[in-house]
């Protein structure tokens, strides 16, 4: 294992890397500017469409919302179509929720956006910073999934 101060100053980096990349790439307030539901529901969807259908409760605990909060959500995400509720075939006393088709277009639709305006920043870079990029990114994909 590397020394801790190695391992910080890792984590220094990230912590740039995640600033930076909010505020150049991904700006969540143009990402989700125009859109039907705020970024709190939307990141629910984004939750399920992962998941796939599950428990409120693992929901609520997944995205670190108490289950009081997350109830209206719910409610409004069933309300405009964007979500089903159902009792767990298998245990009635679980509530379990699902995406709908309705969810799964505008995820796409939001997917299709944040892709374009990706490629538009990505448009200020030259060959040599595209290539390395090209190279950089799914090496850096592959050990950040790896972290537990």
């Amino acid at each position: 294992m590397l020394p801790e101060e190695e391992i910080n100053s890792i984590s220094d980096d990230l912590f740039l890397l995640v600033l930076h990349l909010s505020g150049r790439i991904f700006n969540p307030s143009t990402m989700f500017k125009g859109l039907p539901i705020p970024p709190s529901h939307t990141k629910v969807l984004f939750r399920l469409a992962k998941l796939g259908p599950c428990p409120v409760s693992q929901l609520a605990n997944d995205l670190i919302i108490s289950r009081p909060n997350m109830t209206p959500i719910i409610d409004k995400l069933i309300a405009e179509g964007y979500a089903d509720r159902y009792d767990d075939p298998n245990d009635r006393r679980v509530i379990m929720v699902k995406l709908t088709e309705k969810a799964c277009t505008l995820l796409r639709d939001i997917e299709h956006k944040a892709k374009s305006l990706f490629v538009e920043k990505l448009s200020s870079l030259d060959d040599n910073d595209l290539i390395n990029l090209k190279n950089l990114v799914p090496e850096l994909n592959n050990i950040v999934l790896k972290i537990k």
